[in-house]
């Protein structure tokens, strides 16, 4: 059993995990706000944010990594059960357990905002190369490189540009 006592524990891991929640609800506004920006095609807006959620994801994965250290130092496994073994060791009035379950939450909130910015990304993305195939003079949704980066558009026929 792990050297350190319950409350000890308890005091460094709401430390980490109080800091993993407050740089979570960080990603999260940055999620919204890169979604406001998508919508509204603001550029300049998306650029600054990539910058901020890079850095923030890997403040957040930092977080992680020492919270998983901690957790392993006091006898507790990697794993999915790890934070729930720590919680039933030393959380007293529920404090760990509640920081944990609203991490949790902000994290599934994350990813779903995350997966719905893909989507707009995607969905930009192809109608994008479709007009660039119709200004080539080729069918839309062909690509104009393959999977090794080989040409394999057809420019043998006039872009409209040239008509």
């Amino acid at each position: 059993m792990p050297h350190t006592t319950p409350d000890e524990a308890r005091s460094q891991i709401l430390d980490v995990v109080g800091e993993s929640v407050a740089q979570a609800h960080v990603l999260k506004k940055l999620l919204e706000d890169e979604h406001t920006a998508l919508e509204t095609q603001d550029i300049d807006a998306l650029d600054a944010i990539v910058g901020q959620k890079s850095a923030c994801s890997n403040d957040l994965q930092a977080l992680d990594q020492k919270r998983d250290r901690l957790c392993q130092q006091w006898g507790f496994a990697a794993g999915a059960n790890q934070m729930q073994q720590l919680i039933d060791w030393c959380d007293k009035g529920q404090i760990v357990s509640d920081y944990w379950d609203e991490l949790v939450d902000i994290a599934a909130a994350g990813r779903t905002l995350n997966l719905t910015n893909g989507a707009i990304i995607r969905v930009r993305q192809q109608h994008f190369e479709s007009s660039l195939s119709v200004l080539r003079g080729a069918a839309p949704g062909s690509d104009t490189y393959g999977r090794n980066g080989e040409e394999s558009g057809d420019f043998s026929r006039r872009s409209l540009a040239e008509a």
